[in-house]
Order: C-alpha cells, then sequence, then structure tokens
C-alpha cells in the first residue's frame, strides 16, 4: 500500500481529508509507464543490492516513541513494567482502557487528535501539554483558535502548563511548568505524544558493512522524509519532490535553499482608494 504515515493518520477524527496527499499521487503514479510498484512485499538490504538499480532512495517513515525528550536525552516515563501507549499504538487499533492521560510534547494536531479518537471510544481522557496552550503549533496553520474549545466541548478535560514527570500505572506525577510544583493525577494510562525516531534499519543495513565502515555499492544511496528527520507531513512530501528534482544535478549543500524574496511596500490611503474604485 502506498501512502505510509498518511495512511493511518487518515484514520484519525478530522483527518479523512489528508488521504487526498496519497490519492492524486497514487493516480498520476499509475499514468507513468515507466514506474513500477511492487507492494506487499519487504525488502532486505540482499534484496536491494540484487535488483540492480542505479540509485536507491529509502524512505520507511518513523515510529513514535515511548520514552521523553527532556532537553538532553531521552528518559523513560515509566517502569519497564508499565504500559505506555503511542499513537502508533492507538492508529493500530490498541486502545488503553480506564481514564487516561495524552501528555502531549508534539504540539501540533496529533495530541488532540489522539484525545478525540479515545473519547469516541468512551474513555475519561485528560489533555495534558507542558505548553501555555494546547495545540500551540496549529496556531501557524489557522487552527489553533479552534482546537480547545472543539476539545472541551467532547468532555476532555484540558491540563496547560504540566510537565511529565512518572506514571507508575495509577497516577501520573507532573510538575507545573512555571513553579516546579509537583502534583498527582490518577490515570489508568497514559497515551505519550512526544517525539518519534526514523525507521532506518534498511538504511543502515546498506550503507554500513559488519565492521562499522561505509559499504561500497554499486548505487547511489539517501534517505528522505521521515526516515532521515521526522517532521509533519508536508516536508516529507517535499523531500520526496526534492530528490527527483536533484536527482541528475550536482548538489552543493553549502548552496542555501532558493527561495522567493517579496518586497512589500508602504500602500498609501490614497492608493487604497484607487484600488477600491
Amino acid at each position: 500500500m502506498l501512502g505510509g504515515r498518511v495512511v493511518r493518520e487518515a484514520t484519525l477524527p478530522g483527518m479523512r481529508e489528508y488521504i487526498r496527499v496519497r490519492d492524486w499521487r497514487e493516480g498520476q503514479i499509475a499514468k507513468l509507464p515507466n514506474v513500477e510498484v511492487f507492494r506487499e512485499s519487504r525488502l532486505t538490504a540482499e534484496d536491494i543490492r540484487e535488483f540492480g538499480a542505479d540509485h536507491v532512495v529509502i524512505a520507511t517513515g518513523a515510529r513514535w516513541r515511548r520514552d521523553l525528550f527532556t532537553g538532553k536525552r531521552f528518559e523513560p516515563v515509566a517502569a519497564d513494567a508499565t504500559p505506555v501507549f503511542t499513537p502508533d499504538d492507538i492508529m493500530d487499533g490498541r486502545l488503553p482502557e480506564g481514564p487516561t492521560v495524552v501528555y502531549d510534547a508534539d504540539g501540533y494536531y496529533m495530541g488532540g487528535v489522539i484525545a478525540e479518537r479515545l473519547r469516541a471510544a468512551g474513555l475519561e481522557v485528560t489533555l495534558v501539554t507542558p505548553d501555555d496552550r494546547v495545540s500551540p503549533w496549529t496556531l501557524n496553520t489557522g487552527e489553533g483558535w479552534r482546537v480547545p474549545g472543539h476539545l472541551i466541548t467532547l468532555g476532555i478535560t484540558l491540563l496547560t502548563a504540566h510537565e511529565l514527570s512518572w506514571f507508575d500505572g495509577t497516577h501520573v506525577t507532573l510538575a507545573c511548568a512555571h513553579s516546579g510544583r509537583e502534583s498527582l493525577l490518577p490515570a489508568a494510562s497514559l497515551v505519550l505524544v512526544g517525539q518519534r525516531t526514523p525507521v532506518d534499519d534498511l538504511y543502515t543495513a546498506l550503507r554500513y558493512a559488519p565492521d562499522g565502515s561505509h559499504a561500497d555499492l554499486p548505487f547511489t544511496l539517501a534517505r528522505i522524509g521521515d526516515c532521515e528527520a521526522p517532521a509533519i507531513i508536508a516536508a516529507a512530501t517535499y523531500a520526496g519532490h526534492r530528490y527527483a528534482q536533484e536527482l541528475d544535478s550536482a548538489v552543493d549543500v553549502d548552496l542555501p535553499l532558493q527561495h522567493d524574496k517579496v518586497d512589500v511596500g508602504l500602500v498609501t490611503p490614497s492608493q487604497l482608494q484607487q484600488a477600491a474604485e
């Protein structure tokens, strides 16, 4: 199946329209006589070496982590025996039980839609975020003003400016982001929406020899999208476009990214009047 994370995320509440990112491109690929798509077959590094390609690009995505980045390193948020759910679990159909805390350290849409998915399943849900508002990055996409009210209307409790310290299976320990004062929040389950780690095993198996040195490959090798650096869907889509554009070109990695410079001049009241007329 083509589409990667888009296919999975499009199953979440309010995300169905995202599937167009996959549908349109899949339709265009189907029209190309020089493109073949091999489905339902997980390739190994040896399979790729035997394929005889001149260029290989790996786009195997990323997975949500069960630990949390604290500013310097990743730290566990629960004992090994205490299950911690991630968005991948929810999208795979593995739902928690009982009162659930969704801890959103991502700050975009995922924390909110995961909370909504769990609430639709009948769970008591509290969305906790270390930020001063819920889903702060959605302010950049024009959705930020709607998100908190929508979640509250669904019956989801919102708790901002609190950082996750620990989950013991019955309570979540939180620390106020401003005072550091700790408090306990009863919870039977924790869903961590934190960071993602690239799924780059296949890339690593191709890039490096058993002794750790760079392998001598008969093809060019690159990785793109979330496999290289987890980001938003638009960034992963652009990574594929950019790879195709630069495939046959020499790329200077020190050359700044080209972009349009728009000169916005001062508009006088008389000019506005003339434009209106």
